[in-house]
């Protein structure tokens, strides 16, 4: 009952500051123009008894070593060689699937079955180039031992070349295009020519999506599925501009999932992009997650807090600062009264702040460190 007593005379001696306050630079507004006056207007006067009823209390700027951590938001993310969406170089028909969504695959494990007459005429093409250049080769050879005997011209000899390079390009050409398509050339004959392919999972990992059914047709230009290996993954996080300098690969980090942020984990910064987003202001800091979690995916919300190694910096009590509209100050102390001087911050630390940008002679100046909310309403009202 007491504590609620002393609660409301409080209140009621404040608002009675407020009002005396307001009403005293109201009249000082008035009459005639004069530098003298509009001077005044940026001075907020009080009396001693309105002082100690409000609380001031002043102080300095300090240097102090800021051992704190820089908060800031991120996401879960994999590595691009942890991402694989699965294509095929030549479009076929589905004749069998395997797998669902959420299925675990190894890497060269089939995924799928594809069927087109278009495999039948690569293989049909790489076996009679194969045959062509077997017999250009022997041409060749011959016309060489030719040659030298002078038994047939160099002209003939260098045709002979000519058909045997010609044909060994396309051969190779081909060969290329069926181990595109996971065909063994060097085993292929005309007995095992086949219709089909295997489609094979190039990394192992878990199906994330599949776009695939039974007789559709998949071209180059379609994703089969995509495999997601959740080893490595990794934290990118979000970094002001004004906080970049203080962030070093290496530093320890703590994060705590959005959707569990009871729970912190560690992480390592890795590396700093050079380049910021223009439109968010930010720069990107990749720290590695060094201890797996299964239940870790892919795009999951984090909050974290990167490890500041204290340096000496100007600081103030976090009783300082005042707001408005997103805009932070602080009072100084003057002969003629209190000015309100408009600054940016930095890292907080066991309820002192840093001080990062500030108008000359700030860190000089009497700066009101208690009672500060109380001449920021006075100088609101003002207004």
């Amino acid at each position: 009952m007491h504590i609620k007593k002393y609660l409301s005379i409080a209140v009621a001696v404040l608002s009675v500051l407020l009002t005396e306050l307001a009403c005293h630079h109201k009249g000082d507004s008035g009459g005639a123009s004069s530098d003298s006056d509009t001077a005044a207007t940026d001075v907020l006067r009080l009396t001693r008894e309105q002082m100690e009823v409000a609380g001031i209390e002043t102080g300095k700027m300090e240097y102090r070593n800021m051992d704190a951590s820089l908060e800031c938001n991120g996401i879960v993310e994999a590595p691009p060689e942890n991402i694989a969406d699965v294509t095929v170089p030549i479009g076929g028909l589905v004749k069998s699937c395997f797998y669902h969504p959420g299925d675990y695959v190894s890497a060269g494990q089939r995924i799928a079955v594809l069927e087109h007459p278009d495999y039948v005429r690569i293989q049909q093409d790489f076996l009679e180039a194969k045959s062509q250049w077997e017999y250009y080769k022997e041409d060749f050879k011959r016309q060489g031992e030719l040659t030298v005997e002078n038994a047939a011209s160099v002209k003939t000899m260098q045709q002979a070349q000519a058909n045997f390079r010609s044909t060994e390009v396309k051969m190779f050409a081909i060969k290329n295009q069926l181990k595109l398509l996971g065909i063994d050339a060097d085993s292929l004959n005309i007995e095992n020519i086949s219709s089909t392919i295997n489609i094979v999972a190039p990394i192992s990992g878990y199906i994330t999506d599949i776009n695939i059914n039974l007789g559709k047709y998949v071209g180059p230009e379609h994703s089969v599925c995509e495999i997601l290996n959740k080893a490595n993954l990794y934290l990118e996080l979000f970094i002001y501009e004004k906080d970049i300098h203080r962030i070093k690969t290496g530093q320890p980090v703590e994060f705590s999932l959005i959707q569990d942020s009871g729970k912190r984990y560690p992480a390592l910064v890795k590396s700093i992009s050079p380049k910021i987003d223009a439109l968010k202001n930010t720069y990107c800091i990749y720290a590695h997650i060094p201890k797996k979690q299964s239940f870790f995916l892919p795009g999951m919300k984090a909050k974290a807090f990167i490890s500041i190694a204290g340096n000496p910096c100007l600081s103030i009590p976090v009783s300082a600062i005042v707001t408005k509209d997103n805009e932070q100050a602080v009072f100084i102390q003057t002969a003629g009264g209190f000015i309100r001087n408009i600054i940016k911050t930095g890292i907080a630390n066991n309820n002192w702040i840093e001080v990062t940008e500030y108008p000359p002679g700030l860190p000089d100046s009497v700066i009101v460190i208690n009672g500060a909310f109380y001449l920021n309403a006075a100088w609101n009202s003002r207004k």
